[in-house]
């Protein structure tokens, strides 16, 4: 038993030097292409892009840039380590699993990297772009249609400390989205105790529209009907599967 545990540990040891190695590779990596990294970020903004000619940031600290790369290079390099974590700590689980089991892991891994590319796609084409010309349209270009005139000048570190709350937020509640349609579509026995609790679940779609959309209503309502329309219709099919099943 002694060989066995000194066996896993040697193992354990092996993949946590493969996965500090990685990161170290993916720290060098990033910083050396900080500058396009940060590039291709601010690029995929329209509405930003849109405030001026050559769009740029402004900075009060003379060590601000320097800090706004390193957390930039942090940031990436945790993402991808943390990939590599997830598939090594699949492997080193699936040797003890049965094969059912190991189809079921490996599925999930599949889910969430689907679920992490779909949550990147959507917060670089969709929920940016959105959430800046919702706040910026606060901004009025014409003077004379508001008694208040406001200049938007935007600050690097804040871009960036924006960028990855919103990039954490929408990994977190597209994580949440896919639970629930799993937890939803393997119901079985427990659809009466579901019907019961259906406004405890309509509360927290509308609690969860109203922390992951900007401070609109019309957003905000948009995300809970198509929550409630999701979760109404996979009710409907699982109790629709049942009655062919007992039938």
């Amino acid at each position: 038993m002694k060989l066995n545990y000194h066996k896993y540990y040697k193992e354990i040891k092996n993949r946590f030097v493969l996965i500090s190695f990685a990161w170290i590779s993916c720290f060098n990596t990033c910083y050396y292409y900080k500058e396009i990294i940060l590039f291709l970020l601010v690029n995929t903004n329209d509405a930003f892009l849109s405030l001026n000619n050559q769009p740029y940031f402004i900075f009060t600290d003379v060590t601000e840039i320097f800090y706004v790369y390193f957390e930039l290079v942090i940031f990436c390099s945790n993402q991808i380590a943390l990939g590599i974590l997830f598939y090594q700590l699949s492997m080193f689980l699936s040797l003890g699993l049965y094969q059912l089991e190991f189809a079921k892991l490996k599925f999930a891994l599949k889910v969430f990297v689907a679920t992490w590319i779909i949550s990147l796609t959507l917060l670089l084409k969709v929920i940016i772009p959105f959430s800046w010309k919702f706040f910026l349209s606060f901004q009025e270009t014409s003077t004379s249609s508001q008694l208040l005139s406001f200049f938007f000048e935007a600050k690097l570190n804040e871009y960036l400390e924006h960028l990855i709350r919103l990039y954490y937020l929408c990994l977190i509640s597209c994580q949440f989205l896919v639970a629930l349609v799993v937890s939803l579509i393997n119901l079985s026995e427990k659809l009466k105790k579901t019907r019961t609790f259906r406004k405890l679940f309509y509360l927290i779609f509308i609690v969860f529209s109203t922390i992951v959309t900007p401070p609109d209503v019309l957003s905000q309502t948009l995300i809970s009907i198509l929550l409630i329309t999701i979760y109404e219709l996979l009710t409907f099919l699982k109790k629709v599967q049942i009655s062919k099943v007992t039938s």
